[in-house]
């Protein structure tokens, strides 16, 4: 993790706070690096709407309260200590080469967070930001049985009745279901389709009419809670609206662009790991007398490994001074598509690498080969973001 942290420094120009990132770490390599592997052999169960995580996570999640990392999330105006993009970047790198899962679970959380401060309304984001700086996590849930690349498609409807909206549908698929207390969601609330019928509302994991569906067990992501949100005849009250009527699913793409980028941070991240274990292995294993890392086939690979890292962490980078530009949407894109797509391609060579033993179930560069497949999935498929950064591409030449 220390070369981690020293060729971060070297990409970011921003000023890092040393005395958070020194407590942060610790944290890491005391707590997550020593009980990550535990805690994905025994997974996640469910119950009464809510997740079960495995014992090691109650110390983890009060360790980071304690050094106040929920306010890394949050702007200085809401009682946060959110400084610039750069610094929210090292923490999901960091968390990807520790436990992608966590990361995953972050970037979600950080979304959600996005999203409610995109709103108009002052008292309702005081209401739930506040809830989220202090060790409430937030989830969005966007995607459906029949709506996943085609936001448009959402058919989860909001009907309007008085002070209330009531809410029937399902959402799938969702990040932190049953970690959340709050969740941000899109939904159709003028019963045709098209982007401009679509919203956003803030609704709490409490309300009548809510339940969690749990989803089959991933191959990868073992501690990341994934589910189903289900909602029949909710009462949602017509101050949980974020922004105006009908312009929910602008709110939400700026939302995902940022946290495309976060997510591209946490696959470098993952892939930095998978580098790690790979040439830990090669210095120990000895064939024809010599280490593995002596041999130019074996070294070549590493190589290739360690190349592709630092293309994508600098795609990454080079989209973080986008922000606020029209090139942003392009960039996070692009960003996303490449680092997804490397740690899919570092994790094979890893495999190639480590030859047998990485087949073995519950083998580390086994258990973080499943979470970098997962990937790709994350925030719109590679196809999607192709289609992204061809469109906004060609805008720019019309």
């Amino acid at each position: 993790m220390d070369n981690l942290i020293r060729i971060l420094r070297s990409f970011s120009e921003g000023e890092e706070d040393k005395a958070f990132t020194e407590n942060f770490v610790d944290i890491l390599k005391g707590k997550v690096m020593t009980d990550v592997q535990r805690m994905y052999e025994r997974g996640l169960t469910f119950r009464d709407n809510k997740v079960v995580f495995p014992p090691p996570w109650e110390s983890i999640y009060a360790s980071l309260k304690e050094i106040g990392f929920f306010k890394r999330f949050i702007p200085v105006n809401f009682g946060g200590n959110r400084t610039n993009e750069e610094n929210i970047y090292f923490i999901m790198e960091l968390l990807g080469y520790t436990c992608p899962s966590l990361g995953i679970i972050f970037v979600a959380h950080s979304r959600a967070i996005d999203l409610i401060l995109a709103g108009k309304d002052e008292a309702q984001k005081k209401k739930f930001i506040s809830r989220l700086r202090d060790g409430d996590f937030g989830a969005i849930a966007m995607t459906e049985e029949r709506a996943g690349s085609d936001a448009t498609a959402i058919e989860f409807s909001a009907t309007k009745e008085g002070d209330y909206y009531i809410f029937n549908g399902e959402k799938t698929f969702v990040s932190n279901a049953g970690l959340a207390s709050i969740y941000t969601i899109l939904v159709n609330t003028r019963g045709k389709k098209g982007g401009r019928s679509l919203s956003v509302f803030v609704v709490e994991d409490k309300a009548e009419g809510f339940r969690l569906g749990v989803l089959s067990e991933k191959d990868g992501f073992k501690i990341l809670p994934t589910g189903k949100l289900i909602y029949k005849n909710c009462l949602v009250p017509k101050e949980n609206l974020v922004g105006d009527e009908g312009r929910g699913l602008l709110l939400a793409l700026d939302a995902i662009d940022k946290g495309r980028i976060l997510l591209a941070g946490v696959a470098c991240g993952l892939g930095y790991r998978i580098f790690d274990e790979v040439f830990k292995y090669s210095r120990k294993r000895i064939q024809f007398d010599h280490p593995l890392t002596t041999s130019q086939d074996i070294s070549f690979k590493m190589s290739d490994m360690h190349t592709q890292i630092n293309a994508a962490r600098g795609l990454c980078f080079h989209a973080l001074k986008q922000i606020n530009s029209p090139c942003y949407r392009s960039a996070s894109s692009q960003a996303k598509l490449f680092a997804t797509q490397m740690v899919t391609s570092v994790a094979q060579l890893g495999l190639m690498i480590m030859g047998g033993r990485a087949y073995f179930k519950n083998n580390i560069i086994s258990l973080l080969s499943a979470d970098a497949r997962g990937m790709e999935y994350l925030e719109g498929t590679s196809s999607m973001q192709k289609m992204i950064i061809s469109r906004e591409l060609f805008k720019s030449y019309t």
